[in-house]
């Protein structure tokens, strides 16, 4: 169990470095827009500490990423497409009317932005 939580908070920890890196911020940079302290962040990008989630949500806002993408990054791809279903229907069964609402409109977005791309190739 303790092994299992030390590899989430290592691959977590690498993905918000590599977020931070891809918008060209420094930990320093990121610390501060995220209300955090330098020596935090460096030990949360380190894997040696476990973040509240008030504190991933701001780390999710500043660097403009879902909070999944900084958990699963990496994960998601070794589920079966049988499994993506299942795990996806669970999630909208408990879903709130606010969630739902949102994901709704997220989906609609998303498409829009897929079917733009792919008629402007």
């Amino acid at each position: 169990m303790i092994i299992m939580r030390e590899k989430n908070l290592k691959r977590i920890g690498e993905n918000i470095r590599i977020a931070r890196k891809s918008k060209n911020l420094t930990i320093e940079t990121l610390s501060e827009l995220a209300g955090i302290s330098e020596s935090f962040l460096g030990t949360v990008e380190r894997g040696e500490s476990s973040i509240s989630i008030e504190t991933l949500t701001n780390l999710c806002k500043v660097l403009d990423v879902s909070a999944d993408s900084l958990i699963l990054h990496g994960e998601e791809s070794a589920l079966t497409p049988s499994d993506k279903r299942d795990t996806l229907l669970t999630m909208l069964k408990n879903a709130t009317d606010e969630e739902l609402g949102f994901l709704i409109d997220y989906v609609k977005l998303y498409r829009g932005r897929v079917k733009f791309q792919i008629d402007h190739r």
